[in-house]
């Protein structure tokens, strides 16, 4: 459990601009240092805010957007979390008091991948169609494994980006996916889910300043059925996965599938997409570089609340008024 003197750490940061390490130039001028790491659909982001009483962040330090941002951040007595290499993307000027801020997104997501196309891809594994798109953009495949082998006769891409095209995929298969600097990588969801905690957040006796959770039954199933009939054949593909639910309600989809394996995966996916939401929270703590997305924690003290969370989203803060804190948004993964 986290111990309320933690607090008394010196939060600490580094960056590196253009591959020169430009920390102890800029430190005076920082204001806060914010880094947003989300675990599938979106990549990560970054953001700067300086003081710019000189004006040298709109004079001859004015940067130029695309250049590269390497950040890190942590405690001065401890290992720092390594947050990623990012671009500079849109520069925003203020005041008074005269402020600039640099937004950041992640380096490796190119305006290529975000181009939307249409394209159909005949006799392929969602894991060959993956491999393909991970060597268009030189980046490499991790996390696939062969249960993404199996050979589909089609599988269109339409009016999507690569980046959505493959979220999409992803998750009709159970997985969460995302682009971490030089790595495609796909996440299965049961295996994240199935991790052991990596810190327990205690309501009392830790640096909790703010916590919220909702549980809801709307959109939560008892069941998810996948329906299909084969136009050539006329031959009807029903699959149904179950689930331990609140509510009796039967999630029911029309989905193209070529066999009952296909629509079985795609069911127990749809399941597991909608009642990950069956019960969610917030938090607001001191911070800590085990707060990344897709690590688990343990709450305790929180009555029927308790148990284990997976991290969707971790908002992390340097500032010079609060040191550094972090928001999480989680689910459940313990019901």
């Amino acid at each position: 459990m986290l111990s309320r003197r933690r607090a008394v750490r010196a939060p600490a940061w580094t960056l590196t601009y253009s591959g020169v390490n430009i920390t102890a130039d800029i430190s005076a001028m920082v204001l806060s240092v914010t880094y947003v790491d989300h675990l599938g659909g979106y990549s990560g982001e970054s953001q700067v805010e300086l003081d710019d009483t000189d004006g040298l962040w709109r004079g001859k330090w004015y940067p130029a957007q695309g250049d590269l941002v390497d950040l890190a951040i942590g405690y001065a007595d401890g290992d720092l979390l390594l947050c990623g290499s990012f671009q500079v993307d849109e520069l925003e000027a203020s005041g008074a008091p005269d402020k600039m801020s640099l937004r950041c997104l992640a380096a490796f997501i190119t305006p290529a991948m975000r181009t939307v196309n249409t394209r159909g891809y005949e006799s392929q594994s969602i894991l060959a169609i993956a491999g393909a798109i991970a060597a268009k953009y030189q980046l490499t495949l991790v996390g696939a494994p062969s249960n993404l082998g199996a050979v589909y006769a089609r599988v269109t891409q339409c009016q999507e980006t690569d980046l959505g095209f493959l979220h999409r995929l992803a998750r009709e298969h159970n997985y969460d996916f995302t682009v971490r600097g030089t790595q495609m990588v796909f996440y299965a969801r049961a295996a994240l889910e199935g991790a052991p905690p990596v810190i327990t957040i205690g309501r009392s006796g830790s640096p909790l300043t703010r916590w919220q959770f909702k549980s809801r039954t709307r959109q939560i199933y008892r069941a998810a059925q996948v329906n299909y009939q084969d136009p050539a054949t006329k031959a009807l593909i029903s699959q149904t996965a179950t689930a331990i639910s609140p509510t009796g309600d039967t999630l029911k989809l029309a989905r193209r599938v070529e066999n009952g394996q296909q629509a079985s995966i795609r069911a127990a996916a749809a399941l597991h997409e909608a009642n990950r939401l069956y019960v969610t929270g917030s938090l607001t703590l001191e911070g800590e570089p085990v707060y990344v997305a897709g690590n688990n924690v343990a709450l305790a003290g929180f009555g029927a609340f308790d148990g284990t969370y997976l991290i969707e989203t971790a908002r992390h803060h340097l500032t010079r008024e609060e040191g550094y804190i972090v928001d999480l948004d989680v689910r459940s993964v313990s019901r």
